[in-house]
């Protein structure tokens, strides 16, 4: 197949629905060789901040010297977003070869009277070919919702498993409550692999303890303990970061020693790392931490991670659609928060470094995320903000935003479309001013295209 045609097999497969579960991958890989088995991986799961730990990382590593593969969804700006080798987007000629194989496997299981995969499993599939046929020295594995069901949990032993933050999110699927969805989402968790995560709130947190206590995973937890003489300048953070002793001499926090929780020694004679954030947004400190601690446990394996290398892949990492900067005068950003947790991070953000700034807001959302709440998060009387409809199924009518806004006291104004928006926003705003478009990345694709076409 031509790229068109991959791409329009892919379309094809959205009829098979999104269908959680292993057997289907499992199948579908068999056919491939089950070549997954013989990627060195890193398994990142968590609802926020997935993207920003996966982009940090891969540019760490790649600064490193290594041979880096990424599989990352959704795509922001271009669909081979997805499917990244040190950084640099798939061919589309590479990646129509990918799914021709991947389409051919697909064939021969419906020809055994088996379910045809699904999209994410065909691009899960995809990716696996792709890091095992470019001989990679690291991979670097997104979760696609969820975890313990989630197709990407196919894998047996990662190198080690990641949780980022884990929020109220896809409640449909995963579960009505934060003790159900980090359930779904430390699933993860491999039989002896080590796992990093995040501080989490207390309910989640207990659910990850217990499963790292069952599958006798060391947990590493990656706290603000950990960071020191945190400064900001214009939304971009820096701080001291401790780095953890010799592995012999990490200790065990006492309350913490039936979960086989390891905590860096904190001691005031334990070095530190100066980091400055190339990633704007508060938020990303907690992300870095995470990254820290990742790489401290990949260094056994891949000494070329220095000092050095890490504190200029850190200063050197971008990302699509998070907190990114597109423009100037005014100052326009895009950020894909799209769920509680996220815009609470956002306002934080916000509110540490652009409390000076006059903002006027794009927002669009999906209609099974709590807007509600995001809204009482996000803004004060006063505020303008244009509301737009993603081009999502899922999508939230942006009349119905505009009225949930007006409710609030928030001057709103629906845009019928996303070139009207962009257009009242830079129309509205002064040149001292800032505009922010945030909510759901589906649609931050063509806030951008539309803000490049009216330069």
């Amino acid at each position: 197949m031509n790229y068109i045609e991959a791409m329009d097999f892919l379309e094809e497969t959205k009829k098979y629905g999104s269908q959680l579960g292993l057997t289907s991958i499992q199948n579908l890989m068999a056919e491939l060789g089950n070549i997954q088995d013989e990627i060195p991986l890193v398994h990142i799961g968590g609802t926020n901040g997935k993207g920003s730990v996966g982009a940090m990382l891969s540019q760490v590593l790649t600064e490193s010297g290594y041979r880096v593969g990424r599989f990352c969804t959704p795509d922001v700006f271009a669909y081979e977003d997805e499917f990244q080798m040190n950084g640099i987007n798939i061919k589309k000629e590479r990646l129509a070869q990918l799914f021709t194989k991947v389409k051919a496997a697909c064939e021969k299981l419906v020809a055994q009277g088996k379910a045809h995969p699904t999209r994410f499993e065909v691009e899960t599939a995809a990716a696996f070919l792709w890091f095992y046929e470019e001989k990679c020295d690291i991979a670097l594995l997104e979760v696609g919702m969820g975890g313990a069901t989630d197709a990407t949990n196919l894998i047996r032993k990662p190198l080690v498993s990641v949780l980022t933050s884990i929020s109220m999110d896809h409640i449909r699927f995963l579960g009505n409550s934060l003790a159900e969805i980090a359930t779904v989402k430390s699933g993860i968790i491999k039989s002896q692999v080590p796992i990093v995560t995040m501080q989490q709130k207390p309910e989640a947190m207990e659910v990850i303890k217990r499963k790292a206590e069952e599958m006798q995973a060391e947990l590493f937890l990656a706290d603000a303990t950990q960071v020191q003489n945190v400064t900001q300048i214009g939304g971009r953070y820096a701080f001291e970061w401790k780095t953890p002793m010799n592995s012999n001499k990490v200790c065990i926090a006492a309350d913490t020693v039936k979960n086989n929780i390891r905590k860096d020694e904190s001691a005031s004679d334990s070095p530190c790392i100066t980091v400055n954030l190339s990633l704007c947004g508060a938020f990303q400190v907690e992300n870095a931490v995470c990254v820290l601690n990742i790489l401290h446990i990949l260094q056994k394996k891949y000494p070329k991670i220095t000092e050095t290398v890490i504190q200029q892949g850190l200063s050197h990492t971008t990302w699509h659609g998070r907190m990114e900067q597109i423009g100037t005068e005014p100052d326009f950003y895009l950020d894909g928060a799209h769920n509680e947790d996220a815009v609470r991070k956002l306002r934080k953000t916000l509110d540490d470094g652009f409390s000076e700034r006059r903002i006027v807001y794009i927002m669009g959302v999906l209609a099974d995320k709590d807007y509600e709440k995001m809204i009482a998060m996000m803004f004060q009387p006063g505020d303008h903000v244009y509301t737009v409809t993603p081009k999502n199924p899922r999508a939230l009518d942006g009349k119905e935003l505009e009225k949930q806004l007006l409710r609030q006291n928030i001057h709103a104004q629906y845009c019928e479309n996303i070139q009207d928006a962009v257009l009242y926003a830079l129309r509205d705003a002064q040149k001292e001013d800032m505009i922010l478009a945030f909510g759901s990345l589906s649609y931050l694709r063509d806030v951008c295209n539309t803000y490049e076409s009216e330069k």
